[in-house]
């Protein structure tokens, strides 16, 4: 057997291997491997002068030394992963709808699975106290007789006062009755203005009136879906008790939660495009929010990415799949962390995400 190593391409680009019947040549068989994408491979004869042959004896040496060769040159270059991470999709927000107040449900106007948005009128709450109070403030605020009075005494004292400074000014009048008389009108203007100070009370009453009836009845803070109800028609509710109402969940967008190894969250951008798999169905995201911190426990970094789900398709709850390509390893095992599955594909397999 006799092995041919070309002296004119690269050494490391191009090996040729012939191998004859009884250790003698025959140019009949002949073996071409390319260790380089790019090379052609050298068709130049067997006995060449840029050719060096090996007797078969020495070939299993020289095997030995090129596989070492080969292993130094890869060591050299990063090698470059694709690796896949796991999550569950999640609703962007979960709100439970509640109250301060202690008091009994006196209607409920959603079930469950209903869609809800923000702003609309979930339930009610006893309110019968309030509106017999708001009626009793409202007409506090309509009466108007102290200010009436308060006034007519104002311009009074205005009259008097002004009738004895043209008296003073004829002599008839004495410069004390004057002054008295001005005193009057002082605090016949500070009664008026305690008068109309009592009105806005009054009428502030009734704004605090109509805020509480407003707080009993329990309006959506989101655009979702009602996804549990606790309680029912007549039940107690709020003050100790710190079981809600009912829970919303916002589906439109979803988000999914990934923990990735620093150098997979560093390789993206936020508001990037990426691609993912729902429960097997290819689909896009877009990053929202890259942790600039590492968690210390976990060594890793939390990236959130949204997924539009403006009809509803995508479950909260599916399994989430993030294929990130051109992954640099990790630099104590020299291999991509995988969230979840430690899974490693190759770069050309993940075509169907593209």
């Amino acid at each position: 057997m006799w092995f041919h190593l070309c002296k004119t391409c690269n050494w490391s680009g191009v090996l040729q291997i012939r191998a004859g019947a009884a250790g003698r040549y025959s140019p009949s068989m002949r073996t071409v491997a390319t260790a380089r994408r790019g090379k052609r491979a050298c068709e130049t004869p067997c006995g060449a002068p840029d050719q060096l042959r090996l007797p078969g004896k020495r070939a299993g040496h020289f095997l030995v030394f090129l596989a070492v060769a080969v292993a130094c040159l890869l060591s050299a270059v990063e090698p470059i992963f694709a690796a896949t991470f796991e999550t569950f999709l999640e609703p962007a927000q979960v709100v439970d709808i509640s109250t301060p107040y202690r008091d009994r449900i006196t209607k409920i106007h959603v079930r469950e699975n209903d869609h809800v948005h923000r702003g609309t009128l979930l339930a009610e709450l006893g309110t019968g106290v309030l509106k017999a109070r708001l009626a009793e403030a409202e007409q506090a605020a309509r009466e108007h007789g102290d200010i009436d009075a308060a006034r007519a005494l104002v311009s009074m004292r205005k009259n008097r006062v002004r009738m004895l400074a043209e008296l003073k000014k004829t002599g008839n009048a004495r410069p004390q009755e004057l002054s008295t008389a001005q005193t009057e009108l002082s605090m016949a203007r500070a009664q008026l203005q305690g008068a109309l100070e009592k009105q806005r009370l009054k009428e502030s009453e009734v704004e605090v009136i109509k805020a509480q009836i407003q707080e009993k009845q329990l309006i959506s803070p989101i655009d979702g879906i009602v996804v549990t109800l606790y309680k029912q028609e007549a039940e107690l509710i709020g003050g100790s008790d710190p079981q809600p109402l009912l829970t919303i969940a916002q589906l439109d967008p979803l988000h999914a939660v990934f923990h990735l190894p620093p150098p997979a969250a560093h390789s993206l951008d936020n508001r990037k495009q990426v691609p993912l798999l729902v429960a097997g169905q290819p689909t896009t995201g877009t990053i929202d929010f890259i942790s600039p911190i590492i968690d210390a426990q976990s060594g890793t970094v939390t990236v959130r990415i949204i997924l539009k789900n403006t009809e509803h398709s995508l479950d909260s709850g599916s399994r989430c799949t993030l294929v990130l390509n051109d992954i640099a390893p990790d630099t104590t095992t020299g291999e991509p962390t995988n969230d979840r599955t430690g899974t490693e594909k190759p770069a050309a397999d993940q075509g169907s995400l593209q």
